[in-house]
């Protein structure tokens, strides 16, 4: 009987336990909260956060929550530091504002977990009373009421629209940024930083500026207020007609690297070579040889102009295409020959998306991970030590060893005219590309033994041939990518709000509810 009930109370004791153990809370820290704005001139912002946080107890879904200014934002993306995009939701709860993301699994403890948030906030710069003529912004990065101990090191940099000068800015009084410097493009950037921030507190910044650099007055609706109905008519035309003509040209910005950030990781080959600079014509020409290697195109003629064949997937999955793989095969032609004008916009929203994956980092320091991957894949190459390894190096590193704007000369070296090269009936990008194969009687392709340095440079002539023939004259095609405009934004109707969110010379709080200066709590679980 006595070891029954020890029985039942050793049973107890584990099911108390066991509960306890899967009733314990979780705790996480944020390790880095670096956050990126643009005022855009249309009023709208957007926000880039570049976050850190590692779980360090209990079992955590992955969820973390990222505080959002207001309604009314809309998600870019989000992704983590590898460039795979996360899943995540808005979400709304009184005046709570946010978004909801999940971690890929599985979700470790004492792992840091980066991730990329990228969104546009419309109606975010508003008139600044106190110093008249003026408009601004006041904000703070989310908070993370829950977190344990301090953030290690927070960061916000806020771009300023394009031309305005330095002794005209103002700032939110107890904010002193920590730099002012000027990007590429020359717009102003105000830097803040601080560390071992309590991740409760708001870490509150502010800039103001003459309200000539945005496209929001107060002095619109006085005009149509007092003018006749004609004159309000055509304020209205003229009103609309400015605001979408300048948003055409000008809502592409900003664009800014701040070198802390970091390179950004995860870009294919192609995508790497825009960042590198490659001409065009090169990086069209990587999306035929990743065609090739994927065997969905195969190289019919090379002169005067390339013509390609799509091939039939009927029996057999495809193979998966990136975007600018499918912009690519809308400009082919039934009869193989290339769309021009389709080929410039399968290079222009190629340039684009890249542009928009490098929001939030260093263009220096990406440009230069890029360089030492493709450094290290000819180091791949060089260093096989027999003709086989080479070829196998090389054939699973085309794509970014062709990243390489002296990818002609590097070849060269890596196979000298000492060695011999077997080809192989399954290279596809070589047999199927510009090079004919040799064929026997019954039309089988017979590989023949080659001299390493005459491997290089029929491939090097591939490279050239396909390159020198995409398009009929180089110059037309070139001017088709000067000026680059991207598609118009939706216009969007601008308000006037009366209530002040931004104010530079006294510590100062909105006049108004609707005027929501801060980004709300976020947390993690």
């Amino acid at each position: 009987m006595r070891s029954s009930i020890s029985i039942i109370i050793l049973l107890l004791l584990l099911s108390a336990f066991v509960i306890f153990v899967e009733g314990a809370p979780v705790t996480y820290r944020v390790d880095k909260e670096w956050v990126q704005i643009w005022m855009n001139k249309d009023g709208s912002i957007d926000i880039l956060y570049n976050i850190t946080l590692t779980y360090t107890s209990g079992s955590p879904e992955g969820v973390i929550t990222v505080g959002m200014p207001k309604k009314g934002f809309q998600i870019q993306y989000v992704r983590d530091i590898e460039g795979n995009n996360l899943e995540y939701q808005s979400i709304s709860n009184g005046d709570f504002y946010g978004v909801e993301i999940k971690l890929r699994k599985p979700v470790n403890l004492n792992r840091q977990n980066i991730i990329i948030v990228y969104v546009v906030v419309p109606e975010m710069i508003y008139k600044d009373e106190n110093n008249p003529g003026n408009v601004g912004l006041k904000i703070y990065p989310s908070t993370f009421d829950d977190a344990e101990g301090p953030i290690n090191n927070i960061r916000v940099a806020i771009v300023l629209p394009e031309e305005v000068k330095e002794d005209e800015i103002k700032y939110l009084a107890g904010s002193t940024p920590k730099s002012i410097f000027r990007n590429d493009e020359g717009s102003l950037i105000i830097y803040w930083e601080s560390d071992n921030w309590p991740a409760y507190r708001e870490f509150l910044v502010g800039v103001s500026f003459p309200q000539k650099y945005v496209n929001i007055g107060p002095d619109i609706w006085y005009y149509i207020t007092v003018g006749g109905a004609i004159a309000v008519f055509l304020a209205t035309v003229m009103i609309t007609a400015a605001v979408v003509i300048r948003r055409k040209a000008e809502y592409e910005k900003p664009k800014i690297s701040i070198e802390a950030l970091g390179p950004a990781r995860g870009l294919t080959a192609v995508e790497a070579a825009v960042v590198l600079d490659l001409k065009p014509i090169r990086v069209l020409t990587m999306i035929i040889f990743g065609l090739l290697l994927k065997r969905v195109i195969m190289v019919v003629l090379t002169e005067p102009v390339i013509k390609l064949k799509r091939l039939d997937w009927e029996n057999t999955e495809p193979p998966s295409l990136r975007y600018y793989e499918i912009d690519f095969l809308d400009a082919l032609r039934p009869d193989g020959s290339l769309n021009e004008v389709l080929l410039a916009k399968t290079y222009l929203n190629l340039r684009d998306a890249v542009n928009i994956k490098l929001r939030g980092f260093s263009r220096v320091d990406t440009v230069n991970y890029y360089k030492s991957i493709v450094h290290r894949t000819w180091q791949q190459v060089t260093q096989a030590g027999i003709p086989e390894l080479k070829c196998d190096a090389l054939e699973e590193n085309m794509e970014w060893l062709l990243a390489d704007e002296r990818f002609e000369e590097k070849i060269k070296v890596a196979f000298p005219p000492d060695i011999i090269i077997y080809p192989r009936p399954d290279w596809w990008w070589y047999w199927h590309g510009p090079r004919l194969p040799t064929q026997t009687g019954g039309g089988e392709v017979k590989p023949l033994p080659i001299p390493g340095q005459e491997f290089a440079n029929s491939i090097v002539l591939a490279l050239e041939k396909t390159a020198n023939n995409i398009v009929k004259n180089t110059q037309e095609f070139a001017n088709r990518l000067v000026p680059a405009q991207r598609a118009s934004v939706s216009p969007k109707p601008l308000r006037y709000p009366s209530c002040v969110c931004a104010c530079a010379n006294c510590a100062c709080a909105c006049a108004c509810v609707s005027c929501a200066c801060a980004c709300a709590h976020g947390g993690a679980r």
